[in-house]
């Protein structure tokens, strides 16, 4: 099945989900900004002649975290994320259709998993602060909860619908499904 024949998939989820998506890439592209900006201003900071900031290293810190959990729901939902793309060459579509199903509720196990213990953190670390900023550290948290939440409900969505308008196959030349023995 090639591109012009996956079904049509649009709708009010898929409105909500591009507006989400968007809201989190910024979340993403922001902190990496940050990384960005605050790693080399670090390194700047050796060669200056001024007292260096101490909160620099803490928040570029806190910026990856931010980073990693924002993009882990996008990936879900652009199928960025691992995948095994040897399985999408299965030619039976509906062998395709089981594993991509179960591989995306196995996600979303995880990410409720993850998302119970990103609850507890934010619920109990309200007393303890930040080294440096001093912060709540339940507010660095509240991200990766919001992150591993907006995972587990994409790939509930992306399970249901690849459950019911068929799998999502990569595009695999004929020559890769034959090395593959398929």
């Amino acid at each position: 099945m090639t591109s012009d024949q996956q079904p049509q998939r649009t709708g009010v989820l898929r409105r909500i989900a591009r507006y989400i998506t968007g809201f989190e890439l910024v979340i993403g592209g922001v902190s990496v900004m940050m990384i960005l900006v605050l790693v080399f201003y670090q390194a700047l900071q050796r060669y200056l002649p001024f007292e260096s900031i101490a909160w620099t290293g803490e928040l570029a810190r806190f910026a990856l975290l931010w980073a990693t959990f924002a993009a882990m729901g996008v990936l879900v939902t652009t199928h960025g994320h691992i995948a095994l793309e040897l399985v999408d060459s299965i030619r039976n579509p509906m062998t395709v259709r089981v594993i991509q199903v179960i591989s995306l509720l196995m996600v979303a196990a995880t990410a409720v998993g993850m998302a119970l213990e990103a609850w507890a953190l934010v619920e109990t670390q309200s007393i303890v602060k930040s080294p440096v900023l001093r912060v709540p550290m339940s507010w660095v948290y509240l991200p990766v909860l919001i992150g591993v939440v907006s995972t587990a409900i994409r790939a509930l969505i992306s399970a249901a619908d690849i459950a019911l308008h068929g799998p999502i196959v990569a595009d695999v030349d004929e020559d890769q499904a034959e090395v593959a023995g398929l």
